[in-house]
């Protein structure tokens, strides 16, 4: 078992982690919500963060919700590293498809040592993201800002380049690979519905198929774009 930050337990970690992606998508998060993510009830969530807030770990108020301490940020990004670290690894170096990392990610996470990890990062090339665009924290546990937005928020001729996909369904991601919409591919919006219709979008570069690609608004939501205004010459691996 591994330890980071002084934290003794893998399931403690877990939570850490869950709460920084939860707060990434939420103005507040909740102990209802981080129950559901965790896939425990209400009361074993609770029981949890009473032991990380006594850690140290967490803060909790009626008006902020769940919040990560400094410490219970660091500790969460160490994590979060060594999860999309271990993706990269699984899809360069051990030939799995992006859907099938994640599952395989988390089996992995809690069981490899520091120089695994650091072994991974030099043989994968020092990569800056995960198979799905995410960005991999530093060993300091920085984790750049990046301003990207959802493909729903663009204009109809708006072009841009897919950064990131926020989704980690299999089915999800396959049916992406499938409309060739990865992370590093231009795209335009052609066309959005009214009521939640479907999203008409026009892909650069696109090999072996139709440049246009049709898909529903709730996958769509999940398509974060840099517009081609803010595009610069980008040293991240895609």
């Amino acid at each position: 078992m591994r330890t980071f930050c002084g934290l003794t337990t893998d399931g403690m970690l877990d939570y850490l982690a869950a709460i920084f992606h939860l707060a990434q998508n939420a103005d507040k998060v909740t102990t209802g919500a981080l129950a559901d993510r965790m896939l425990v009830s209400a009361a074993a969530a609770s029981s949890m963060l009473k032991r990380l807030q006594d850690s140290g770990f967490v803060e909790r108020s009626n008006a902020d919700g769940i919040t990560l301490t400094e410490q219970g940020r660091l500790a969460a990004l160490q994590l979060i590293r060594r999860h999309r670290l271990l993706e990269v690894f699984l899809v360069e170096i051990m030939g799995y498809t992006w859907d099938q990392v994640d599952v395989e990610a988390h089996r992995l996470e809690h069981a490899i040592s520091p120089n695994f990890e650091e072994r991974i990062e030099q043989l994968c090339g020092h990569p800056q993201r995960c198979p799905h665009g995410d960005l991999i924290p530093t060993k300091d546990g920085s984790l750049p800002v990046e301003e990207l937005a959802p493909v729903v928020e663009m204009q109809p001729g708006q072009s841009g380049v897919l950064r990131r996909v926020g989704i980690r369904d299999a089915s999800a991601l396959r049916y992406l690979s499938q409309l060739q919409l990865t992370p590093g591919r231009t795209v335009k919006l052609v066309e959005m519905a009214p009521f939640d219709g479907p999203v008409t979008l026009e892909l650069g570069g696109a090999l072996n198929g139709d440049a246009t690609q049709v898909l529903g608004r709730q996958l769509a939501e999940q398509l974060f774009i840099l517009p081609e205004e803010r595009v610069q010459v980008d040293p991240a691996r895609q």
